[in-house]
């Protein structure tokens, strides 16, 4: 094993004598340009929004955007049934919180149905959303949360104005 390592180290020192003795110049390691190193998946993820953004939703839920959508919002979403089905149905609740993760941004609503409380968390990028329509701003009523989960206990203050503007959605609905 010896007489392997030996042989070995004498021919890469023959190997590389001419080498060392030519006048070749090297380029160090500064003078080579270096590339900016790049997160793969936030590249990936960018690309995915970039793809999946058709119709501004991105924008619609902006932390910046004063006029998007914020916790307290009265927030109409029409989804298609399935993937293959041109059927669709709608919910309409209150945005109860916003989960702002890239390419995995959701948002839960809150609704009353016939005295009992439902929740829906919708995607926001998913290809089965079909519109997102936002009906009333938490401007009118006040809300000074981020996550309003103690509606949940409390459904009597932000709850009263929905009746009302679904009949409205509903009436322009069938007026088309």
């Amino acid at each position: 094993m010896n007489a392997l390592k030996t042989a070995a180290s004498r021919l890469s020192a023959k190997a590389l004598r001419p080498c060392l003795n030519s006048q070749l110049q090297y380029t160090t390691a500064a003078a080579v340009t270096k590339t900016p190193k790049v997160n793969v998946m936030e590249a990936i993820t960018q690309q995915q929004i970039e793809k999946s953004n058709t119709d501004g939703r991105r924008e619609l839920f902006s932390k910046t955007n004063q006029q998007g959508v914020k916790p307290g919002s009265i927030v109409l979403v029409e989804t298609m049934n399935g993937p293959g089905e041109t059927t669709s149905s709608t919910f309409m609740g209150v945005c109860i919180a916003i989960r702002r993760k890239g390419i995995d941004t959701n948002f839960t609503l809150r609704n009353i149905v016939m005295r009992i409380g439902v929740e829906q968390r919708y995607s926001l990028y998913s290809p089965l959303l079909k519109s997102i329509k936002v009906m009333q701003k938490p401007n009118e009523i006040k809300f000074r949360r981020a996550k309003l989960w103690y509606l949940r206990d409390q459904p009597g203050k932000a709850f009263q104005p929905l009746q009302a503007l679904w009949k409205q959605e509903q009436l322009e609905k069938s007026k088309k």
